[in-house]
């Protein structure tokens, strides 16, 4: 098969891909959706689906909330992996304060966790204003 078909076959099943449902990105090589990271470590990934069906991908929870904040965006879905690396809502996750993360958000998902997406949402007002201030 040809790379320009199999690139066509792609786009193809991307189109009709249902977006209520968490997918993987491409580990490794999928770009973060906000800060341009690549998307490596299961633990710290998240992922949207906007109102027009497009999938975004994230390195970090906060850079989900950063993202959906600067587009005054309302996501029909969004996603964070769990413990179990399995994908859950992120507005019902819970998630530990203080774990390094890939942007130093320092919020993770995590069954036990003190934190919720709101938490996660005030990280990133958090920090554009502070970047603001600059």
């Amino acid at each position: 098969m040809s790379a320009r078909l199999a690139s066509m076959l792609a786009l193809a099943l991307w189109a009709c891909e249902d977006g209520s449902k968490p997918v993987d990105p491409v580990w490794g090589k999928q770009a973060c959706g906000d800060c341009g990271m690549v998307v490596s470590d299961p633990r710290f990934a998240s992922e949207l689906t906007t109102p027009d069906g497009a999938r975004v991908f994230f390195d970090d929870p906060g850079c989900m909330a950063s993202y959906v904040r600067a587009r005054h965006l309302e996501p029909s879905h969004m996603w964070v992996r769990s413990p179990a690396e399995t994908w859950i809502d992120a507005r019902a996750a819970r998630f530990a304060r203080g774990a390094a993360s890939p942007m130093d958000y320092c919020l993770v998902p995590n069954d036990n966790g003190d934190a919720s997406w709101s938490d996660v949402e005030a990280a990133a007002i958090s920090r554009a204003q502070k970047s603001e201030a600059k």
